[in-house]
């Protein structure tokens, strides 16, 4: 299952349909406000259901943290597009396939584990 999912290409398309720069502060906004509000929520939560909250958002942030060292490892938006020359020959089937992929954003810790188990040395 985890090597069907490439978190790196989603990051390239990112970057290649809408600019390095933007997808930078996306990423790191994604990082900063997620774990910063979710760490406000835990410690100003009055209830079981805000500390989930809480500790939902700080992992929606983590799920970020792989996404931006993708993105930085890319480093710019002629090399996104080379490392998805081959995606872009069916553009519509690749935006439908990365569109649910980057749903998995919104699953708490997901992509951080997927990102774990593909980069580690075998």
């Amino acid at each position: 299952m985890f090597r069907a999912i490439n978190l790196r290409k989603l990051a390239a398309l990112d970057i290649a349909l809408l600019g390095y720069k933007l997808i930078l502060v996306e990423y790191a906004a994604g990082i900063i406000l997620a774990i910063g509000l979710g760490l406000f929520v835990v410690f100003r939560s009055h209830s079981f259901w805000q500390a989930i909250l809480g500790c939902y958002l700080i992992c929606l942030g983590i799920n970020y943290i792989p996404m931006s060292a993708y993105a930085i490892s890319i480093g710019n938006k002629e090399r996104a597009q080379t490392e998805i020359a081959d995606e872009l020959t069916h553009r519509r089937g690749a935006m439908s396939k990365y569109r649910r992929v980057s749903l998995l954003l919104l699953v708490p810790l997901l992509v951080a584990v997927i990102a774990l188990r593909r980069e580690r040395p075998r």
